[in-house]
């Protein structure tokens, strides 16, 4: 049996058209293949960048400030403010929006934050609740769909502990409050640090240029003759 048949065919010369075509296409395959495997690359990079970015403002300052009022509110039971616990609500309803849209890797973004929206998914219930019945039954339905997403991706690749009332009555007691004001006075001590200016530094140099020269001028006076000598 043949399967192949080489009567006929010519790698150099007239009819060796099909080789060369066929080579040259198998160069642009190639050239795509590569060209696809940069773009990806690329994508992957931003998207991991993009994730990181959105991340780290969940964790500056101002965000501290609100989930440490929050916590001191739940372990006091004087009830959350809607100052510190609306602008945590409304940052992972946004979060959770860009993700539905396809603008956020989920991927990544459970790397990064589910821990995070999953924890406050559960302190903030009270406020949802009362945000639905103010405002209808859709508020903070992305949100709602990242954690439920965020949960069943925890159950797959064997996450965290499912965030409960006993699991938030550990992490209080673990010191959750103690470690957020740790974090706000390390953010006011770096602020005080005092860095000096570069004006500084060229007058210092100039200062101690100046004694230098004065050091110089008297030793060049030791040195010389004294008239009558």
């Amino acid at each position: 049996m043949t399967f192949i048949n080489t009567n006929g065919m010519a790698f150099f010369g007239p009819g060796s058209e099909w080789f060369w075509a066929a080579l040259q296409f198998t160069a642009l395959l190639i050239t795509f293949i590569a060209i696809y495997r940069q773009l990806r690359i690329g994508q992957s990079q931003r998207a991991v960048e993009q994730v990181e970015g959105y991340s780290r403002l969940f964790e500056n300052e101002r965000m501290i400030r609100l989930k440490l009022g929050t916590l001191v509110a739940l372990r006091d039971g004087t009830g959350i403010s809607l100052n510190v616990g609306v602008p945590i609500a409304n940052y992972l309803e946004d979060m959770a929006a860009l993700c539905k849209r396809g603008h956020l890797d989920i991927k990544l973004l459970w790397n990064s934050l589910s821990e995070e929206a999953e924890i406050w998914w559960f302190v903030l219930q009270p406020m949802v609740k009362a945000a639905r019945a103010l405002m209808g039954a859709t508020s903070y339905d992305n949100w709602e769909w990242l954690v439920g997403d965020f949960i069943e991706m925890d159950r797959r690749e064997g996450g965290h502990a499912t965030i409960d009332a006993e699991w938030v009555d550990n992490w209080l007691a673990g010191g959750a409050i103690e470690r957020y004001q740790d974090r706000i006075r390390l953010e006011q001590a770096l602020r005080a640090v005092v860095i000096a200016s570069p004006d500084s530094l060229v007058i210092a140099q100039s200062a101690a240029a100046v004694p230098a020269a004065a050091a110089a001028g008297d030793a060049d006076a030791d040195a010389s003759p004294t008239p009558g000598s």
